[in-house]
């Protein structure tokens, strides 16, 4: 099947794509939003569903607005630039009610909604990845569903410092990659940027010259090269992330690894873990810590405080913020995900990736903590995960949804539950 079709949005997918209703049944199309007419181009199946290369409004929302960024419709990561502020909150409040529909006591709790002030230039980090082939050099973000890089010169999202390091590691390198590899960029000492690449392939000696350059030079604060198998870095400058975090004071985290993108919203992220987990005094777990952004605000108020990551660099920038701060915990490298508590927790806090934790929820049932606060990047696997927990006798207490990537289709979600 490959042929032109019209219909009518009826809604969007959990990706921000359209569901247009056609005579061929439900076609998923990028770029159209809820009533709006359209026509499809290159209607083909794909995954077990219809989708449309290419869509055409022919009557356009209210809700429809200018996107800031010329290469929205090939890129793919902002497939909500189109729409309204109010229409991106409506979308991504109804993935939490789908998320936590029908779960004992979800009935009775009011969804927290927070907003972000900055929708452009608010990203403090990415992941772009590029490719060296017969069109010669693609340097960007990964579509949805295709293995081709959409080539970016400049990101409407990316803080301004970010932006900047960027473009000119872009046009520094342009020239001097072979194959394919992946990009980290971060914010790093001094208000500049620091970027981590990473390549199966061998990399020109060039590219080593041309990194240690744009450090030198103060273009960049810190670069970071790992090719060819090797089993360490090649290192310039300062090459890790740092931060302000939520507590106004530095934060230093590893580029390749993960934080939160937006600082704002972070922010109050950590605020409303702290007002649910509710940590004076108490016995606290947490899983999936990462480099401290949650186990510094913890730390700071808990009797005791045991944090698992798995990433051993990341879980030393843990020690390094805690002890920068004088306190005190407990941090392990370990999987979060297999790890075995001795005794219970009275509150445990897990923050897992975007698979989800089953495997830490089942030993957490097991154990009996009468209190989860879990901190989700993906509602479907959140939903799962909360299956799990109402199944073994928790009840939902509170639900927040917070915009941490405006103009994108994801979503971060803080709930709580207790054992009944």
């Amino acid at each position: 099947m490959n042929e032109t079709l019209e219909g009518t949005v009826r809604d969007l997918s959990r990706f921000g794509e359209g569901v247009v209703k056609t005579e061929q049944g439900m076609v998923f199309a990028p770029g159209v939003l809820p009533g709006e007419r359209v026509t499809l181009d290159r209607v083909k199946k794909q995954g077990g569903a219809l989708r449309a290369d290419r869509a055409r409004v022919l009557d356009a929302s209210t809700q429809r607005v200018e996107p800031a960024c010329p290469i929205v419709g090939r890129c793919g990561g902002c497939p909500l630039m189109i729409a309204t502020a109010p229409l991106q909150a409506k979308f991504k409040r109804g993935l939490l009610e789908q998320a936590i529909a029908g779960l004992p006591g979800a009935d009775g709790v009011m969804l927290g909604w927070i907003g972000a002030k900055e929708r452009l230039g608010y990203r403090r980090r990415a992941r772009m990845g590029w490719q060296v082939g017969g069109r010669g050099l693609r340097l960007g973000y990964h579509p949805p569903r295709s293995d081709q890089l959409a080539d970016v010169r400049s990101c409407a999202v990316l803080h301004p410092v970010l932006d900047q390091g960027f473009r000119h590691v872009r046009r520094a390198v342009a020239g001097h990659l072979a194959g394919k590899g992946e990009l980290n960029l971060a914010m790093g000492e001094g208000d500049r940027a620091v970027v981590a690449m990473r390549s199966d392939e061998m990399q020109p000696p060039e590219l080593y010259r041309l990194l240690e350059s744009l450090v030198q030079e103060g273009m960049l604060a810190g670069a970071a090269l790992r090719a060819g198998g090797a089993s360490s870095d090649a290192t310039w400058g300062e090459p890790r992330e740092k931060r302000e975090g939520a507590d106004g004071e530095p934060l230093w985290g590893t580029v390749a690894g993960f934080s939160q993108a937006n600082d704002e919203v972070n922010r109050a992220l950590v605020g409303r873990v702290l007002e649910l987990a509710r940590p004076a005094g108490r016995h606290v777990l947490e899983l999936f810590s990462g480099h401290g952004n949650l186990t510094v605000a913890l730390a700071r108020e808990a009797e005791s405080l045991l944090a698992i990551e798995l990433d051993e660099a990341a879980a030393e920038a843990c020690r390094e913020n805690l002890r920068a701060r004088g306190l005190s915990a407990t941090v392990r490298t370990d999987d979060a995900e297999t790890y075995r508590p001795q005794t219970a927790p009275e509150v445990a806090v897990i923050d897992p990736p975007r698979t989800g934790a089953p495997g830490a929820v089942k030993r957490l049932v097991h154990l009996g903590v009468p209190e989860i606060v879990y901190v989700s990047c993906d509602p479907p696997t959140l939903g799962r995960d909360l299956k799990q927990l109402t199944d073994a006798g928790y009840e939902l207490t509170d639900a927040i949804a917070l915009d941490m990537f405006p103009q994108t289709a994801h979503l971060e979600v803080v709930v709580r539950v207790e054992k009944t």
